[in-house]
């Protein structure tokens, strides 16, 4: 894993996951809420994005995961329950999904200076192994960077990273965005 730590969210965490993100909550004020919310983050104050997050980090479930290098957060997914991304569901209502509640890695965000040294890889290694743990399929809709036109927003992850993990591609949501799973 690149000599990262991984861990799910913590209630303590909050600091360090805000620290992460920074004043500008890592995506334009997104603070993580795009696949909850869908286009509705970017609509209303950044505040209140922060407080969801806060909110969700303080809860008993974790919403995530933050990988750690010496003592410091420099990677974070959303990885939560299908059933809670209500965006994606009503979203691509073209797209069968499995009837489960498989756990999805939604969103990734890198620290600037830990960029290409394999911080999302560590976080889908440690999702697979969570996984595999606890018995749920893994799922994720990373962007496929060979599709033609495929965008250059690649929070949802790449697919080559998923891949290269043991991830299957089982379907899409649109040309440049790959469903995968791991096994179920």
């Amino acid at each position: 894993m690149s000599g990262f730590k991984v861990r799910a969210v913590r209630k303590g965490d909050w600091s360090a996951l805000e620290e992460l993100f920074g004043r500008a909550g890592a995506s334009n004020g997104c603070w993580c809420q795009y696949w909850l919310l869908g286009p509705e983050y970017h609509r209303r104050d950044r505040q209140l994005n922060r407080a969801a997050l806060a909110r969700q980090v303080r809860r008993e479930h974790s919403p995530g995961l933050l990988a750690y290098s010496d003592g410091a957060a420099v990677g974070w997914a959303r990885f939560t329950p299908r059933s809670q991304l209500r965006y994606v569901l009503d979203r691509f209502k073209g797209y069968d999904f499995p009837d489960d509640d498989a756990r999805v890695l939604s969103c990734f965000f890198t620290a600037r200076a830990s960029r290409g040294q394999g911080v999302m890889s560590a976080l889908i290694e440690h999702a697979v192994t969570q996984g595999n743990e606890h018995g749920y399929a893994v799922e994720g809709y990373p962007i496929d960077p060979s599709a033609p036109g495929a965008t250059r927003n690649r929070f949802p992850g790449v697919l080559p990273a998923f891949l290269e993990h043991g991830f299957f591609e089982v379907g899409r949501l649109a040309a440049d965005r790959a469903v995968v799973r791991t096994k179920s």
